[in-house]
């Protein structure tokens, strides 16, 4: 049966309108999503732009330019800069308050402080720098900056991480914001900024969760650490500044700019460390590169025992394992606190603890202004 002409107009034009109208909505949800979509990724962007920005917004800068506070130096542009393969180097990579004035201004923890000061006491010859990867001011109130400032070969700067990575193998890898879409953005720009360092200055990175125990200045540089057979680490690293060292420090770059991943915690940090040196080492097995630098061309892996003996977090806050964690450590360089879990542990400063302990040894004057607690 045909239909009339009159009747099929009206027919097709009201489904052409509710074509038009559906076209429509789906387009304003295109528009709505991306838009969404859009901010999702540009929010957290913008937000870390303004940590990581190149200096103090003039504003902030006028408030804190006073007999109070001191705005730290670039440590690419301060007259004093870090000693090519004798300085040993600590990084903060976390905004602190991104939403407040807060983030500018320096803080430590007495667990920092103490790692710091452990390892500018036992190797006094060997500078120490503690670079902080956004403008920074010191609070000269701040007891625990005080006590690390009262060493002279300690340094404290600040960076800009596009200007650090200038004449790197990854300048233009950096410029593309890449680390800032990570799941992880703190961590990873701290595994960046690491290797970064050593490819500028050789020398000895270490996180800001160690205790320094002995000399490290006669050490011969070019080492890492594994935690247990299997698990490489990039918690202490050191790395000539010429020679093979400096070609390890490049290959670590190119690595983590070829294969980045944002969404794993560990895959450009210490499963790095592992990728590269079974390139080196002509062997994935961690076994088998472990204490043998002949093999590795010269880069050594030392066993569990040199840093990461203690991998139980009883044995540095339970008293009733002081005398287990004591001779568990008397042949290692420095203790590691696994800070993403200790920070939890409260320990009074007073307590029979191995880090109390080793606390009151190696970073006295942390200890005295700690006050109850570590």
């Amino acid at each position: 049966m045909f239909l009339r002409p009159r009747s099929f107009r009206l027919r097709l034009f009201i489904c052409v309108k509710l074509l038009v109208f559906i076209l429509f909505f789906h387009v304003l949800e295109l528009i709505v999503f991306t838009r969404f979509h859009f901010d999702t990724i540009l929010d957290p962007i913008l937000e870390l732009h303004q940590c990581y920005m190149d200096e103090l917004p003039g504003i902030i800068s006028e408030k804190w330019t006073s007999n109070k506070f001191i705005i730290l130096e670039d440590v690419l542009l301060s007259d004093i800069k870090p000693t090519p393969g004798r300085t040993i180097f600590f990084l903060e990579t976390k905004c602190q308050s991104p939403d407040s004035d807060l983030k500018y201004i320096m803080t430590l923890t007495a667990r920092q402080a103490c790692s710091i000061e452990s390892a500018a006491l036992n190797n006094p010859n060997f500078q120490v720098f503690v670079i902080f990867a956004n403008p920074k001011v010191i609070d000269k109130k701040n007891r625990f900056i005080n006590v690390i400032q009262s060493y002279k070969n300690v340094h404290l700067r600040q960076l800009n991480i596009w200007r650090y990575a200038k004449n790197t193998p990854v300048e233009d890898w950096v410029l593309t914001d890449n680390m800032f879409l990570s799941s992880y953005p703190t961590e990873h720009s701290s595994d960046l900024l690491r290797l970064l360092t050593l490819y500028r200055f050789g020398g000895i990175y270490m996180d800001l969760d160690v205790v320094v125990l002995r000399s490290l200045e006669n050490v011969p540089l070019n080492y890492v650490g594994t935690e247990f057979y299997g698990l490489l680490s990039n918690a202490v690293i050191s790395l000539e500044p010429t020679g093979i060292g400096h070609e390890v420090a490049e290959l670590f770059l190119r690595e983590f700019q070829q294969n980045f991943n944002g969404t794993s915690y560990i895959f450009n940090g210490p499963m790095l460390i592992k990728r590269v040196l079974a390139t080196i080492c002509g062997t994935k097995s961690v076994k088998e590169m472990t204490n043998n630098p002949r093999l590795c061309h010269g880069v050594r892996v030392f066993d569990p025992s040199a840093f990461f003996v203690l991998q139980k977090l009883f044995y540095l806050f339970d008293p009733k394992f002081l005398e287990i964690a004591m001779e568990k450590t008397k042949n290692s360089y420095l203790i590691h606190l696994w800070n993403k879990y200790s920070k939890k542990c409260l320990l009074k400063a007073d307590s029979n603890t191995a880090y109390g302990k080793y606390a009151e040894q190696h970073c006295p004057k942390t200890y005295e202004a700690a006050g109850e607690f570590l």
